[in-house]
């Protein structure tokens, strides 16, 4: 999210970034309900939200952070989130304390402002998740995902002739989507049929976009795009 700020206002934030952090696939990042004292800026591989059910062992998937996505920042102004994070690759990340990021909002009013539109899109985002869930079917829904993590990769720099890394099982997609993995199975053999889109070694290539985005009714106006 932060090509939605200007290149004077990113240099600004960067020099409140305290160093950077790796961390491993699969491990937690943030804690639900825990305190939180810093935000994270993810700069490479992705990081999956989750909500899980008070010892009933349910955990659903309720979004995805990619690189230029601050992972944590709504847990700047409140301390804490309601959800888990954790790493679903590798992942390296830069350190924003909220010391600084008090500071900073505090002497630089359009900062507040540019990180609060970075908030304001994220919940956007898990709006359009429950849009997928909520009112798609089958084929439309793994399309309409994978349609929005090429929008979002692109903005990203990370989409090479549109084929992007995507670093998640079919349990995983079909976790994205409220399906099962043996229903992903069964759409993404559809999408691939249809030439739209092909997942091999958890790559994925754009075959036609067009096509990928007209199955998934996917429109990418959450995403505030005209504003970069």
């Amino acid at each position: 999210m932060c090509h939605q700020i200007s290149r004077d206002q990113w240099d600004r934030l960067v020099m409140q970034c305290s160093g950077l952090r790796d961390v491993p696939c699969k491990a937690l990042i943030a804690g639900r309900n825990e305190p939180l004292t810093e935000s994270l800026l993810l700069l490479d591989g992705m990081i999956g939200r989750h909500v899980a059910s008070d010892g009933e062992g349910v955990t659903q998937l309720v979004g995805l952070q990619v690189p230029g996505d601050f992972v944590d920042l709504h847990g700047f102004p409140i301390g804490v989130l309601d959800h888990e994070v954790r790493a679903v690759s590798d992942v390296r990340m830069a350190v924003f304390p909220h010391a600084a990021l008090s500071e900073l909002v505090r002497t630089e009013p359009d900062m507040m402002i540019a990180l609060w539109g970075m908030t304001i899109i994220d919940a956007a985002i898990h709006r359009y998740w429950s849009f997928r869930i909520g009112a798609l079917r089958g084929m439309s829904r793994v399309a309409n995902f994978l349609a929005e993590m090429d929008v979002r990769l692109r903005q990203a720099n990370t989409v090479v002739r549109s084929t992007f890394d995507l670093p998640l099982t079919q349990a995983q997609i079909g976790a994205a989507c409220g399906m099962t993995s043996v229903h992903v199975n069964r759409v993404l053999r559809d999408l691939r049929e249809a030439d739209c889109c092909v997942i091999r070694n958890r790559r994925v290539t754009i075959r036609d976009r067009d096509a990928l985005q007209r199955i998934g009714h996917f429109d990418p106006t959450f995403l505030q795009l005209e504003h970069v």
